[in-house]
């Protein structure tokens, strides 16, 4: 179906419109669960808030649209509907703000907030016809629904096209009800709505949308407050179907039969999906997980509080000075930053490990006692391949305790990734004070490196007076088993080979000045020159054997459900 509002406004209400192959296979897994010809005899009815162009009723047969009832914002579409579903109730409805004094009446802090009058039925805009089969204990309901996933921001220029479309009479009812930032989703503004509307009625709600509102952090209270249905059936599929959206950045997207007459926790629940292709050909089963989020991997660690200013970090070597919300306070103690913003997998690249605070929002300081723990959750975010059918799918906190093996493993293997960017730096500015910034993961013992040959003088000078960094004797104290072994012995040949070439490298372009630099600023200096290539791919080899290792263990571990 072609869309009837330009790409502008479709964007800024959030609205996606469903193919039609996914919203065909919906009205079947309806008929699974209800029936064969479910709207014979009359006893249902099927309502769709948010009908836009009618794709999800397109396959339903003529005999169901004297049941059917479709209601969308704009009169374009009302048009377009009308013609497409003869026998059909559409009309005209804002969901969201249509009726919400009336459907709320005796809420006196709502009529105070928002002036709503609730005495005459007179001001009812929803069709009679359909208040009287809402009022009829007899009828069974169908919710068929698409809903937009428009948020309202918080300030910022970069909410300018968002900033008022969840701004609604429902969101001031929401927010009364004391549900926070949920109220400002219009996903969650319709699931609110119709929790009041089918209160006590036979009903099923066939949901496409995403699937944060099972498992994602900000939604726990949704699901803790009102979203307690009982999962019947449903699919996922990939995001790439809808129009306008990109294949580089997929996400699942669902559609979930729940029954709306009992009440039955999520995480109680067990969440299985069928998985269709782009050609609408089932591939597999896959179980959601809905895990509370005191259970996050994000919750796992307890965050040291910063107490001193130290330079904060934009990337590996880039210090960033100046901006809104700067992050640049460390603990003490302090050895590094994890960057660990988000606990799903789309936030996956939002890991890695830094030389001082992360300028942004979502990084803690490392400390001796947390260095372990830390280097585990680095592992188990970065381990995962990322694949649409596994976006939202949450990190958690161990089910078991580790053993000494993977802990170590996750260690070598943190240190060694590309998402380690620890580094070396001297007399950095920031704030009207120079630092000099160590490198703790630094992994090669003093007594081992001064017996390598140096070729810049000024390096070799600094090795007497050096003291060991604190990965370095860490690795000293720690068995190692036979897959990190192999991933540190390749990887001191790189170091060996790095310091035999020091004064061929550009070490200016990577901010090279002292003995201890970092993996980063070793491997880039080295492959910028094209040295070490055999023995950059040899380290390579050996972590790409520790992964395949380590893999399965962040399922048997309980990292991931």
């Amino acid at each position: 179906m072609d869309r009837l509002t330009d790409e502008v406004d479709r964007r800024k209400h959030g609205e996606f419109f469903t193919p039609l192959a996914f919203a065909q296979k919906s009205l079947q897994y309806i008929e699974k669960e209800l029936g064969h010809g479910w709207w014979h005899g009359g006893e249902y009815r099927l309502w769709d808030m948010a009908a836009g162009t009618g794709n999800l009723e397109y396959y339903l047969p003529a005999e169901a649209l004297p049941y059917t009832y479709l209601s969308t914002l704009y009169d374009e579409e009302v048009e377009h509907c009308t013609r497409l579903f003869p026998g059909a109730t559409v009309f005209r409805y804002d969901y969201l703000n249509d009726d919400i004094g009336n459907l709320f009446s005796g809420d006196d802090d709502l009529k105070k907030q928002a002036g709503f009058g609730f005495d005459s039925e007179t001001n009812w805009i929803m069709p009679e016809k359909l208040r009287r089969d809402l009022a009829n204990p007899k009828l069974k309901w169908i919710i068929l629904i698409n809903p937009p996933f428009a948020t309202a921001q918080q300030g910022g220029a970069t909410g300018a096209n968002k900033a008022d479309v969840a701004n609604t009479k429902l969101r001031i009812k929401m927010h009364a009800d004391d549900l926070g930032e949920v109220s400002r989703e219009l996903f969650a503004q319709f699931l609110y709505r119709i929790r009041r509307e089918f209160k006590d009625k036979t009903a099923w709600l066939g949901l496409f949308s995403k699937l944060k509102y099972i498992n994602a952090t900000n939604d726990q209270k949704l699901r803790d407050t009102m979203f307690q249905y009982t999962f019947r059936r449903g699919f996922m599929f990939s995001s790439v179907n809808f129009s306008g959206t990109s294949s580089t950045s997929q996400f699942p997207v669902g559609f979930l039969l729940w029954d709306l007459g009992g009440s039955q926790a999520l995480q109680e629940q067990t969440i299985q999906l069928d998985v269709f292709d782009t050609k609408v050909q089932k591939t597999g089963t896959k179980i959601v997980s809905s895990d509370h989020r005191d259970g996050f991997l994000s919750k796992w660690i307890g965050r040291p509080a910063g107490v001193a200013i130290f330079p904060p970090f934009s990337s590996a070597i880039r210090i960033k000075s100046a901006g809104p919300d700067i992050r640049d306070r460390i603990s003490q103690d302090f050895l590094g930053s994890l960057m660990c913003a988000g606990n799903d997998i789309q936030h996956q690249n939002n890991t890695a490990l830094l030389s001082g605070p992360y300028a942004s929002a979502g990084s803690h300081s490392i400390t001796p006692e947390i260095f372990e723990q830390s280097l585990v959750v680095h592992a188990v975010r970065r381990l995962p391949k990322a694949e649409w059918h596994n976006d939202r799918d949450q990190f958690l906190q161990p089910s078991t305790e580790l053993p000494d093996e993977f802990t170590n493993d996750c260690v070598v293997w943190s240190l060694f990734s590309s998402s380690n960017n620890t580094v070396a730096m001297r007399d950095v500015e920031y704030g009207g004070k120079t630092y000099q910034i160590a490198n703790q993961f630094f992994p090669i013992p003093l007594n081992i490196l001064r017996q390598w040959p140096i070729s810049d003088m000024d390096i070799g000078q600094m090795l007497p007076t050096a003291e060991d960094r604190f990965v370095a004797t860490w690795l000293t104290k720690h068995p190692l088993s036979a897959e990190a072994q192999a991933v540190l012995d390749a990887a001191t040949k790189v170091y060996q080979l790095y310091f035999t070439s020091l004064t061929s490298l550009r070490t200016g372009k990577f901010k090279i000045e002292t003995w201890d630099a970092g993996w980063y600023q070793i491997r880039n200096a080295l492959s910028d020159r094209d040295f070490g290539s055999d023995e950059l791919a040899a380290v390579k080899e050996a972590h790409n054997i520790l992964k395949a290792k380590l893999l399965p263990k962040i399922f048997t571990l309980g990292f991931m459900g």
